[in-house]
């Protein structure tokens, strides 16, 4: 069976009339005069014009026939052998994006039914010899068998997980580097969406992706944040709305199925969401979307926790702005009188959290009391500079920092500047790593403050709930005080290092201490790069992937899969035929001028 590489360069096929129609338009018969003299040549000149007649027609097919190579070769004709299944053993590796992007819905069908239809299709075109490969939205490479791979590719569902289209090329490129078969080729069926793609290392073997179909429009909710972390029992939930959809959706704000709020909103806008809970303790919420056309990523889970405010108390080591704003939040009810959390510049019994001391000179004698209560952190030296603070507590996060003590020894690290601890608890005493005061960073005079004290006070240093924001299938760490994950199961053990492989299946999971409390909870919720479905074009397929990346269509897709000697090109053989012709039209056209040229 012929196929051609450029079918549109037939149509110059037309071109074959041109030497027919040139020698129809010679062909003027000019009038005929008897002159009696000649009349016995007649006979002679009859036999001359038949084989003038038959010269003229070889011709005329020899300068078609030209025409015809010419074009046929300008096609690029290719001969597939054995109905194209006959190739040499050739390495197959096939990376299906089986990702949350997958589930979007284009034309009334799933994207991952697209992807699975070409993948199923291109399966089909390998044989027994082949070594195959399948590598899914995880990441590994399965060797697998066809009928394995057949049965992969049957049972696909979209995982609730990001897949790094990047790394998972250049694994599956590493997987065949170093087989000793002739035909190498990595082939990609995916939605190609930008966000999925990363740079990394020069891929050597041939990369083939398929243009399968276009991404729809979608919106997602970007993220949510719970406004103050601790409830008492009334607060709200911030949510950023975000998609390439510019219709309005509700927004709604719900706990055990019954909604507390809702609200319109559009992508690109953010919207607060009030509420109160029913008694103290954990409650699952969740802020929804109307559905659209990727139902997985209009839902988002985050835990909430109701408590009575601390009752805490500010010595005057802490700093005037301190106890300004502990003021302000036991006039708004989020905080009592008492001495349950101590804010100070010196260790005392019970729960206190430490600023440093404005006086340098009292640094040693903190230290060593530190050391008598047990605690194992204490305070290092000083640093000047222009930093900002990153970490766990949202509200501080971004803060500019201009003097730090460093932090030194074992603890829990809610924050840290220049990626060094700069927040750490240890047992029933946080040490903050700056004073409180303009000179020392920008917190004091920041919208931010008394909302971080508000959390350093009811969250890190009364309460110590911990809230671990991931996406299915990270690796997560646990708080040190837990032992056991809960989930739809029962529960599971932590291992001791504190390192888990989180649950694929979106939502809130506690984590419970040895003795049964609740000291956490996991909120696992979809990457938001996989809502942005859109598509990346060639030029940034090339640049993330290599040059040598070849974009093609699902129909032109089984003649590239495997090296050429399952396949001839003809177009040579055309070449040289249309060398031949024309050397025969050369000469059957001089042997009849030499003809003529004889007395």
């Amino acid at each position: 069976m012929i196929s051609f590489l450029h079918p549109l360069a037939l149509m110059a096929l037309a071109a074959g009339a041109i030497p027919a129609l040139l020698h129809l338009r010679s062909r003027r018969l000019p009038p005929v005069v008897v002159f009696p003299a000649i009349r016995y040549l007649t006979a002679t000149e009859r036999e001359h014009s038949r084989r003038l007649k038959l010269r003229n027609l070889l011709l005329l097919l020899l300068r078609t026939l030209v025409i015809v190579f010419l074009v046929l070769a300008a096609a690029r004709p290719i001969l597939r052998l054995a109905s194209g299944r006959s190739h040499p053993p050739s390495a197959i590796v096939l990376v299906v994006d089986n990702s949350l992007s997958s589930g979007a819905v284009v034309q009334g069908r799933q994207m991952l039914q697209l992807i699975g239809d070409a993948a199923r299709e291109a399966l089909s075109q390998t044989n027994s010899g082949d070594h195959i490969w399948v590598v899914l939205a995880d990441g590994i490479p399965q060797r697998v068998t066809r009928t394995e791979a057949a049965r992969i590719l049957d049972n696909l569902v979209p995982l609730p997980i990001r897949l790094d289209l990047g790394r998972a090329v250049r694994i599956a490129a590493r997987t065949v580097a170093d087989e000793a078969l002739d035909g190498k080729r990595v082939v990609v069926f995916s939605d190609l969406q930008r966000s999925a793609l990363t740079r990394g290392e020069v891929i050597d073997v041939p990369l083939l992706i398929p243009r399968i179909g276009k991404l729809a429009v979608n919106r997602w909710i970007d993220s949510t944040f719970s406004d103050p972390p601790l409830w008492s029992p009334s607060g709200t939930v911030a949510t950023a709305v975000g998609g390439t959809d510019d219709r309005t959706t509700t927004v709604r704000l719900s706990v055990a199925g019954r909604v507390l709020d809702r609200t319109v909103a559009g992508s690109g806008d953010q919207v607060v969401l009030t509420g109160q809970l029913d008694g103290l303790g954990w409650a699952v919420a969740s802020v929804e979307l109307d559905p659209d056309e990727l139902r997985a990523d209009d839902v988002r889970f985050t835990a909430l926790f109701s408590a009575q405010p601390a009752a805490a108390t500010a010595l005057s080591g802490a700093g005037e702005f301190v106890s300004e704003a502990l003021q302000v939040l036991q006039g708004g009810g989020r905080a009592t009188s008492g001495t349950d959390v101590v804010l100070g510049d010196r260790p005392i019994q019970g729960t206190v959290v430490l600023f440093p001391p404005a006086d340098p000179a009292s640094l040693g004698a903190i230290n060593r009391a530190l050391a008598d209560l047990g605690v194992k952190i204490q305070y290092g030296e000083l640093l000047e500079g222009e930093w900002q603070v990153a970490g766990d507590l949202g509200t501080v996060t971004g803060s500019a920092v201009f003097r730090r003590h460093r932090i030194i020894g074992p603890g829990t690290a809610f924050a840290a500047v220049a990626n060094e601890p700069w927040l750490v608890r240890d047992g029933e005493v946080v040490l903050v790593g700056s004073r409180m005061e303009p000179e020392w960073t920008e917190l004091p005079v920041s919208a931010a403050f008394v909302p971080f004290l508000d959390q350093l006070i009811n969250q890190v240093a009364a309460h110590q709930r911990w809230i671990v924001d991931a996406a299915p299938g990270d690796v997560v760490t646990a708080p040190p005080s837990a032992s056991e994950i809960l989930g739809s199961n029962g529960a599971s053990p932590i291992p001791g290092d504190h390192r888990l492989v989180a649950p694929l299946v979106p939502g809130v999971y506690f984590l419970r201490d040895a003795a049964g409390d609740t000291v956490g909870a996991l909120e696992l919720n979809p990457d938001v790069r996989e809502s942005m479905l859109e598509p990346a074009d060639d030029r940034t397929l090339r640049t993330h992937l290599g040059q040598g990346t070849r974009i093609t269509s699902r129909q032109d897709l089984s003649r590239l899969m495997f090296v050429d000697d399952k396949r001839a090109d003809l177009t040579w053989l055309f070449l040289w035929a249309a060398l031949l012709t024309a050397v025969a039209e050369f000469a059957l056209a001089n042997s009849g001028r030499s003809g003529r040229q004889r007395p």
